[in-house]
């Protein structure tokens, strides 16, 4: 599967979620197994999208440094 397809299918998936969510919060009704299932989507196409689209600083070749 390629990564376009993934990402297709996340964003797909996750709209869904989205629907879901917003039914349960209309209906009054407790949507936290909706939400990880949301937290678990957008974190997976975050690191996605961090594989095939590098910060503009690594194309530019310089390093990030993080304090310790």
């Amino acid at each position: 599967m390629s990564k376009r397809h993934l990402e297709s299918l996340l964003k797909e998936e996750l709209g869904s979620v989205n629907d879901l969510i917003d039914r349960k919060i209309i209906k009054g009704l407790s949507y936290a197994r909706e939400a990880r299932r949301h937290k678990f989507i957008t974190a997976r196409l975050r690191q996605l999208h961090k594989q095939t689209h590098p910060s503009w600083l690594s194309r530019l070749g310089l390093r990030t440094y993080t304090s310790a």
